[in-house]
């Protein structure tokens, strides 16, 4: 396009207003105060106030601590304004409140997806399909973790004022070294522009401005920066330092190779996604140099005691760095590779005998395969069973645990694939059910660094509330027996739901 005329002097004004602004930025010593993330949308200043008391439910209240009977919760204009025991609430406090009898009822901290994708590619009927399937299965607040982000914001601005039934949105603006911009899916995020040249998908490398580029990431409303691939571990630690200094989360992936899982935790970022690159931190030395050296890819065995792993938990937990562990996405690989398996049709093709040979796959006579940019060199092997394992070597550290997917429900389900986690965590791993509660609600706020807003139920926080018929401390699928949502005050009765029809996939 060109830069002259109006439009073209315009653009250039403000681009010299915003590189002005910039530099006025890069002078700042101190930390700066964070954009709001976790607003109330606006009211109308002369309408009454409105408060309801929940009365009677008994309340896990996502702290950790036990099931407290018989107590009585006060919701007015969207925040809870009280908890306290039913027999020690005075209602003459609250003179104009409906009073509900909930006697019989749990509740729960609405529940926190902290690992989806929304918008890979933008597609609104099918976010809001999926929206719709969260709010009323309990789930109040999901982090997507990259996307587009054009698309995201209106999502995000039509469920925070009630256009569309959904949890609040909160979403990343990534950075990632050039080389993992061959990715398909980055192109699908940025349509119409140019992948890693977008402030929500930007290349980072030693000679970035950072200041800049976690400036233009903020501008874009998001709530975290997502580190993903090809970030070496003192470029992640500058990046991460820079980050707090403007007032943002970093949401890193475990393995960001070059940089190891000890480098991304020893940077300080608030989580680190997908248990098993943990692994990673197992790999020896001399195969990492090669992977660095461009001269070996793929999936390398690891021997899963290394005490490299539990160092990189032990500096997670002294950091205070959640794990988000996405053990779902592992099972969905595992079961579409066991259905791709079954459907095919006939063996294999034959290799050709003129076709070159893979040396990790047929010998050592072979060439090794080219370097796969997108897969940060060499990547441990981690089947889901031991993505379990490492999950509990992590709790058992002391690591909080977040509750994220990575990977849709099953076909046709009409609850979210949250739950599928939760079970993982309650089954497999062996987590009590305190604590796999907390990993969807008060360990999701920490993620999202909005433990002041969400995540437990406490005076002062977003009425988010997820009331339940049967009790929660009992096993996993009473979680499953949702009453009704409140996001915000605003109520979803489950009876109300609908799944409705899958939109089709966009080609």
């Amino acid at each position: 396009m060109s830069g002259t005329g109006t439009g073209g002097r315009l653009a250039a004004k403000a681009s010299l207003a915003a590189k002005a602004a910039l530099a006025a930025l890069s002078t700042l010593s101190g930390p700066l105060a964070g954009q709001s993330r976790s607003g109330d949308p606006p009211r109308n200043p002369n309408a009454e106030s409105e408060t309801t008391i929940y009365e009677g439910v008994s309340v896990l209240d996502g702290t950790g601590a036990p099931l407290m009977p018989d107590m009585s919760i006060v919701v007015r204009d969207g925040r809870i304004a009280a908890v306290a025991p039913t027999d020690e609430l005075s209602l003459e406090d609250w003179p104009k409140a409906e009073i509900e009898d909930a006697r019989g009822l749990f509740v729960i901290p609405g529940l926190i997806e902290s690992h989806t994708h929304l918008a890979t590619r933008a597609d609104r009927t099918a976010a809001e399909f999926e929206l719709n399937r969260f709010i009323y299965g309990g789930v109040t607040t999901v982090r997507d973790m990259a996307g587009d982000v054009r698309a995201l914001a209106e999502l995000q601005r039509a469920a925070l004022v009630g256009e569309i039934p959904a949890p609040d949105i909160h979403y990343a603006a990534l950075v990632a070294g050039e080389s993992f911009f061959v990715d398909p899916r980055t192109r699908s995020s940025s349509m119409g522009e140019v992948p890693g040249r977008v402030p929500w998908l930007q290349v980072v490398d030693d000679e970035t401005d950072l200041v800049e580029t976690i400036a233009l990431a903020r501008g874009t409303w998001a709530t975290g920066l997502k580190t993903y691939a090809s970030i070496d571990g003192p470029l992640l630690v500058r990046l991460a330092a820079e980050a707090r200094r403007q007032g943002i989360p970093v949401w890193s992936h475990t393995h960001v190779g070059p940089a190891l899982p000890m480098d991304v935790a020893g940077a300080g970022v608030t989580s680190m996604s997908h248990v098993c690159s943990l692994a990673t931190a197992a790999i020896p030395d001399e195969v990492m140099a090669e992977a660095l050296a461009g001269r070996r890819t793929g999936m390398v065995e690891v021997d899963l005691d290394d005490p490299r792993i539990d160092a990189v938990l032990e500096e997670m937990k002294r950091q205070g760095t959640v794990l988000d562990a996405t053990l779902k996405v592992g099972f969905f690989r595992e079961e579409r590779m066991a259905v791709l398996a079954r459907d095919s049709l006939g063996p294999p093709p034959a290799r050709r005998p003129d076709a070159p040979r893979d040396a990790q796959r047929e010998g050592p006579e072979g060439p090794p395969p080219p370097p796969d940019p997108r897969r940060r060199g060499v990547r441990a092997q981690c089947s889901p069973e031991q993505g379990v394992e490492l999950t509990r070597r992590a709790w058992r550290a002391g690591v909080p645990i977040a509750a994220g997917t990575d990977a849709p429900p099953a076909p046709g389900s009409e609850w979210p694939a949250l739950y599928d986690e939760l079970e993982y965590f309650s089954e497999r791993v062996g987590m009590p059910m305190v604590d796999v509660i907390r990993a969807a609600t008060s360990h999701g706020a920490l993620a999202l660094d909005l433990a002041e807003e969400i995540g437990t139920v406490e005076e002062g926080k977003h009425a988010n509330l997820v009331f339940l018929e049967d009790d929660p401390t009992a096993g996993v699928e009473n979680l499953k027996s949702v009453l009704f949502t409140l996001k915000r005050g605003r109520r979803f009765d489950r009876e109300d739901f609908e799944l409705g029809t899958p939109p089709p996939r966009r080609p």
